[in-house]
């Protein structure tokens, strides 16, 4: 009775367990779908495994149904996969090898995850991979060399991982390859240079690894890059002058690297550049004036490279779109240049820890859209301006530790409303202003040993600049009406015969521009409005772009010009010539009026030889002589043929094959 009593109760509860069983689906059966064929069917079903699929934020369908085609994040065409995106989904676990199964895959795409292990060998496989995109998971090991035979993959993204070991060669193999993503792992050794041979790339990012030895020159090959991020690395060496090639670059951020040597005159030919940020390095030299001529530029960022010298360059004003110029922690000099004053768009000017001196322009007041402007640690003097009151977006300002002030008492509280706290903007240190004009010269210290100099107008001191070049043969030098930079070239009697150089007038540091395609430059001279005429001996006039240093011929003529002049109206060239080759010895001066050459001074010295030439304020030419036991220089009145002045300096400099008065009274 009692049995037959609980009988019911057990029939029940098997009912109920049934029921629960027939509720659990069972596991993906790849031997009967028919979406893709089995071994595909494996290698999801073991990477979903693999990467612990059970725990993924959305994993519909995986390893549940017989229509793997329909699980989430799979694409499938003509009974193959085609897309694998599990991007986000918290996947863990490692890369399964038998991901090199699915031999039909176009786009692998498994950024921000958790997946740890090393990249499959397998992948290599692919080979209708077009991309693979594995970044922010915490892979490790290196990029494997076969990554290089995946000849139709256009996206290749590694970046934020904890990859180590060399940037494989083969990379360069892959000649379709768009985008290029390796930032943010721990890579060490050079960056291959062919990756110069990825003619279709325009994105390089290899930032923020130990990436060391120079940038290679084949980088300037990538016709089609947009943008190269090579920041935080341990580069070094020089940047190419090649990256002057990329035409369509945006953006060129090579900061915090140990980068040396001077910044390339050739970067101002990249138009489209947006971005240029090479601070924290150790570049020296000038500030090229060629950067002038970056129209769309917005962020300009040289500071902290501690060895930046020379003046800020005039041009600068023409970067009309500049937002942000930080040229902080240099060593530049000279004075703020006026023509800032054009940046109507500029939010940050930094310019503290310099060595600039003068007095800060009232045209700064201008800026209406200006932030930040620091100014402090340099050796600026005078008055400050009362236009700085017209600042009204500024949030930003120091003055401190230069050699300024004002009995302005609106100013003074509006200095104090607005100056960084802690800062004393006021020191009345007398200032350290000066008139001096230096002209600058170039020395013959044999048939090919240069040595530049500097000669103060006033006292008639000259120094050296620098260490003498030898074997370099400079014949000529002038100074940009503009700009003040001075400019140099080579004779025949060099290596580099006919080339064009920029001398920086503080340290004289030579940097080489380019060649004029002439064997011989034995005069250099700038037209008022900018552009350089030469001297090519046996070939005649000629005029010379300075951020090429490329030549052309206008005037043919035969004769043996020393050095060139314009006057200050620009209307007439004036050109020293030596008679030594003909029979009547002598010096005489000739002049081109933009149709004809004439001479206008004949028989102008006996047994002496003109080598340098310039002209001064007043339309006379200063004239230095030629291997004398001192320094000869005189002033030439062109009106009469007569010389008006004589100065011998006492140096060993006493050749001078070049001088240059700059433009200042």
């Amino acid at each position: 009775m009692n049995i037959k009593t609980h009988k019911p109760c057990y029939f029940l509860m098997g009912i109920a367990a049934f029921s629960w069983l027939s509720g659990v689906q069972a596991a993906t059966d790849c031997t009967v779908q028919t979406d893709i064929n089995e071994e595909e069917c494996h290698a999801l079903v073991e990477f979903y495994i693999s990467t612990d699929g059970a725990n993924w934020i959305n994993n519909t369908g995986w390893n549940v149904t017989n229509a793997p085609c329909s699980w989430k994040g799979v694409g499938c065409f003509n009974g193959h996969v085609t897309s694998l995106d599990q991007r986000q989904n918290q996947l863990n676990g490692s890369i399964p090898e038998s991901l090199g199964n699915l031999s039909r895959l176009q786009n692998l795409n498994l950024k921000t995850n958790q997946l740890s292990g090393s990249i499959p060998e397998s992948l290599s496989n692919l080979n209708n991979l077009q991309k693979l995109i594995l970044l922010d998971n915490q892979l490790s090991g290196s990029i494997p060399e076969s990554l290089g035979n995946l000849s139709n993959l256009q996206h290749l993204f590694l970046n934020g991982n904890q990859l180590s070991g060399f940037i494989p060669e083969s990379l360069g193999n892959l000649k379709n390859l768009q985008r290029l993503s390796l930032g943010s792992n721990q890579l060490s050794g050079s960056i291959p240079a062919s990756l110069g041979n990825l003619s279709h790339l325009y994105y390089l990012g290899l930032l923020d690894n130990q990436l060391n030895g120079s940038i290679p020159a084949s980088l300037g090959n990538l016709s089609n890059l947009k943008n190269l991020d090579l920041r935080t690395n341990q580069l070094s060496g020089s940047i190419p002058e090649s990256l002057g090639n990329l035409s369509h670059l945006q953006s060129l951020i090579l900061f915090s690297n140990q980068l040396s040597g001077s910044i390339p005159e050739s970067l101002g030919n990249l138009t489209h550049l947006q971005s240029l940020i090479l601070f924290n390095n150790q570049l020296s030299g000038s500030i090229p004036e060629s950067l002038g001529n970056l129209n769309n530029l917005s962020s300009l960022y040289l500071h902290s490279n501690h060895q930046l010298s020379g003046s800020i360059p005039e041009s600068l004003g023409n970067l009309s779109n500049l937002h942000v110029l930080l040229l902080s922690y240099n060593q530049l000099s000279g004075s703020i240049p006026e023509s800032l004053e054009n940046l109507n768009n500029l939010q940050s000017l930094a310019l503290h820890h310099n060595q600039l001196s003068g007095s800060i322009p009232e045209s700064l007041g201008n800026l209406s859209n200006l932030q930040s402007l620091y100014l402090n640690n340099n050796e600026l003097c005078g008055d400050i301006p009362l236009s700085l009151m017209n600042l009204s977006m500024i949030t930003g300002l120091r003055l401190s530790d230069n050699h300024l002030t004002t009995s302005d008492t609106e100013l003074i509280a509006w200095l104090d409303a607005n100056s960084d706290s802690g800062f004393n903007w006021m020191d009345q240190t007398p200032c350290q202003q000066t008139n001096t004009c230096l002209v600058y010269g170039v020395h013959d210290g044999g048939l090919n040993d240069s040595q530049f100099f500097s000669i103060d107008s006033e006292d008639f001191e000259v120094k050296p600049l620098g260490s003498t070049y030898f074997g370099h043969d400079i014949e000529a030098l002038d100074t940009h009406p503009h700009t003040a930079k001075l400019f140099a070239a080579s004779g025949k009697d060099t290596k580099k015969r006919g080339y064009l150089y920029s001398v920086d007038k503080t340290t004289g540091q030579l940097t080489e521009i380019g060649a004029t395609g002439f064997k011989e430059i034995d005069g250099l001279s700038f037209h008022p409005d900018g552009t350089l005429w030469g001297w090519a001996t046996g070939d005649g006039l000629v005029t010379i772009n300075t951020t090429t240093g490329q030549a052309n011929l206008e005037v043919p003529y035969l004769g043996e010009v020393e050095d060139l002049t314009w006057n200050t109206a620009g209307t007439v060239l004036f050109g020293v010539e030596n008679l030594e080759t003909h029979s009547d010895a002598g010096v005489r001066l000739l002049a081109y009026d933009g149709n004809t050459v004439t001479t206008v001074c004949q028989e102008l010295t006996q047994s002496l030889e003109i080598e340098a030439l310039d002209t001064l304020p007043d339309d006379s030419l200063l004239f230095g002589l030629h291997n004398r036991t001192s320094l000869p220089l005189g002033a030439l009145d062109v009106t009469n043929c007569q010389i008006i002045a004589e100065q011998e300096i006492a140096t060993d400099y006493n050749d001078a094959e070049g001088i240059a008065w700059p433009n200042c009274q």
